[in-house]
């Protein structure tokens, strides 16, 4: 693995002999000395880990790196200190150093600080977004807004079709976050009948109710200090609507039967795939409830506006099945990619998963064809309501094999095809294929 490293500190010469130090076959360093120039560097290119003085010139190492936690907060940091701030650096990790180093820098121990570094980034990057497969433009950016609100408590409401993931953001919401590592629980409200929903979510006292034999904590409870997940919250009824507004305003609440008044601090992530603004007209949904929810929205786009994904998510998901069944990957057929290519996808990434995972059931000799697929994906389905044409979707297909084939360089594609890089990107702005439009 390739580690791009970057030094921020203010005296030139000391960069260039850590960079000495430090550069090899599978380590590359580049070095600002100043915010200014760190902030372009981290701007222009995939920086692995930063190295930060504490003293930088007139600015503060302290608050450059808040800014940097704010702005770029996946990337670890280490601080450079001398002997009289050492209490500084200690301090920084606090608000977010990975860790410290002493100056003059020694070699061993510089590299055993970054190799335990990157060892737990890798772990944080695997066990929070990996599973968001994407390099739609838009969901980079959903991921990126939702980094910059990693050290927030506010509600997050993510909207999205059935199938789209929004339970996968809704984890990358609280492993990016600064109550990651405290509870996080998951409700699916449309699951549980209105009585039962509002016991699941505030409990009950002994003896509340008939069968009430022993007083249970609700998931309000349980999650206190932490994060609780409400999926489908368009289901809710304004009762149990009601309630949940009563938490978000006051941090409190009252088991069924109770009469304690009981705190509890939790950050609360919602979703749902209905359209809360028609039922509020409808009277189904609670106007300042919705205000209370809709601190941060986060639209997580249908795959049938994410074709570039298709290729990506299919490769993951035949991977996972590999592993799951102890085999090698499963290989797809080229006429079988273009039919999903093509294919709606009304289910979204879920029923992409589901139809791999039948096919690879079905296939007897680990390669993928038509015979393979659910009988929905055995005919190339074209949305009825889409705008483009037969000729435009033919033209949308070449565009993409042609991405494909071209390991995704804009500039080859334009060249086989015989257009300007200007029309290429017309084309792929009106054929809505954003995640290639960068």
């Amino acid at each position: 693995m390739s580690i791009h490293i970057l030094i921020i500190d203010d005296n030139e010469q000391f960069c260039m002999s850590l960079l000495r130090m430090l550069e090899d076959d599978s380590i590359s360093v580049t070095y600002a000395l100043n915010s200014s120039s760190a902030k372009l560097e981290l701007k222009a290119g995939s920086i692995d880990l930063i190295l930060l003085d504490v003293r930088l010139g007139d600015e503060s190492g302290l608050d450059v790196l808040k800014k940097l936690r704010q702005d770029f907060s996946t990337v670890p940091v280490i601080m450079l200190t001398g002997f009289g701030t050492i209490e500084t650096a200690v301090e920084s990790m606090k608000f977010g150093a990975s860790d410290y180093l002493l100056k003059p820098v020694q070699y061993k121990v510089i590299g055993k600080k970054i190799d335990d570094v990157i060892s737990q980034s890798v772990k944080v990057s695997e066990n929070s977004d990996s599973l968001i497969v994407s390099r739609d433009l838009g969901i980079e950016e959903l991921k990126s807004t939702i980094l910059k609100l990693s050290s927030s408590n506010l509600p997050i409401l993510l909207y999205g079709e059935n199938g789209t993931g929004k339970e996968l953001f809704a984890d990358f919401v609280y492993s990016s976050s600064n109550r990651k590592g405290k509870p996080f629980i998951k409700v699916n409200c449309a699951s549980f009948p209105d009585s039962l929903l509002d016991n699941e979510l505030f409990g009950h006292e002994k003896g509340a109710y008939t069968g009430a034999h022993t007083t249970y904590q609700g998931v309000f409870e349980k999650a206190d200090s932490g994060t609780l997940f409400l999926d489908e919250i368009g289901d809710m009824s304004l009762e149990v609507q009601a309630k949940v507004l009563r938490v978000l305003q006051n941090k409190e609440l009252y088991r069924l039967g109770g009469k304690e008044l009981i705190k509890v601090d939790v950050r609360l992530i919602s979703a749902t795939n209905k359209k809360l603004d028609d039922l509020i007209r409808e009277g189904k949904f609670r106007e300042d409830l919705y205000y209370r929810l809709n601190a941060a929205i986060m639209i997580i786009p249908p795959l049938k506006n994410r074709i570039s994904d298709i290729p990506l998510l299919i490769e993951s998901f035949l991977k996972e099945n590999a592993r799951e069944n102890n085999s090698e990957p499963y290989i797809l057929k080229a006429d079988v990619l273009e039919h999903f290519l093509q294919y709606p996808w009304p289910g979204n990434i879920r029923e992409l998963k589901n139809a791999l995972k039948y096919a690879s059931a079905i296939s007897v000799d680990a390669i993928i064809d038509m015979d393979c697929l659910p009988v929905q994906l055995k005919r190339v389905i074209l949305n009825e309501d889409s705008a483009v044409t037969p000729l435009e979707c033919s033209e949308k297909e070449t565009i993409l094999r042609e991405l494909m084939r071209t390991n995704f360089n804009k500039k080859k594609v334009a060249e086989s095809l015989n257009i300007s890089r200007t029309t290429l990107y017309s084309k792929l702005k009106k054929y809505e294929l954003n995640g290639f439009s960068d």
